[in-house]
């Protein structure tokens, strides 16, 4: 197991006001880079991952460091797979304790700042991975990231039994619906295959807003085989 933090931040302010729709130079312009100030003083995003080694593989499910996995998407991904990455990443909890009480616009920016925080741990994780294991492309799949069929949610219970108590770890709790405290946060796999895989691909969801691919309907007839 290895805890990744204390590393490099950087912020792209113009980005983050291009894309929240500030005006240059305006009042709300001010406030924003307030708050970029303040998660630069505070922010400690974090991940944290151990290798996973595939004991057995069944019919619909995998069992990864004695521990089983029951998807049938995951299962064909993990055909010529023989060990993954298990992953936490999130935006620290150090911003996840700052609130603006009712001030609905500074909560909708924070959560951005969160959202991008998040990003870097990400992003950081897997060029961290990609270094040390000498791999090239990664592949992610996260229970829940997509529709039930593909890897219900319910299964972060057994992905986070594998790291022990996450929270001491890296600030991150588990909640009853399964969901992860902080909102910013993000688990899974990543594993080195020669195919391409991305959840949204498969994912009938629609106004999806964290989309990044359109629905291929071919693809997903044939996940359902």
């Amino acid at each position: 197991m290895e805890i990744l933090k204390d590393f490099k931040i950087e912020v792209n302010k113009e980005y983050l006001i291009e894309r929240l729709k500030i005006e240059k130079g305006s009042e709300d312009e001010n406030e924003f880079l307030k708050l970029i100030g303040k998660a630069l003083e505070i922010g400690r995003p974090k991940a944290v991952y151990i290798e996973g080694f595939i004991d057995e593989k069944l019919e619909e499910a995998v069992i990864i460091n004695g521990v089983k996995f029951e998807s049938k998407i995951l299962r064909k991904n993990l055909e010529n797979v023989e060990k993954v990455f298990v992953f936490i990443a999130t935006c620290g909890k150090e911003l996840d304790r700052l609130n603006f009480k009712e001030d609905i616009l500074k909560n909708y920016w924070w959560d951005t700042i969160k959202e991008y925080f998040l990003g870097m741990a990400r992003r950081y994780l897997f060029d961290y991975l990609k270094e040390r294991y000498f791999l090239k492309d990664l592949i992610v799949m996260s229970p829940g990231a997509s529709e039930k069929y593909v890897w219900p949610i319910e299964q972060q219970r057994e992905l986070f039994s594998l790291f022990g108590d996450v929270e001491n770890l890296i600030g991150v709790k588990l909640t009853e619906s399964f969901l992860m405290v902080p909102n910013k946060s993000i688990s899974g796999f990543l594993f080195s295959s020669e195919k391409d895989y991305r959840s949204c691909k498969i994912c009938r969801r629609k106004n999806c807003p964290g989309r990044t691919v359109e629905f291929d309907e071919n693809l997903w007839k044939i996940y359902q085989k």
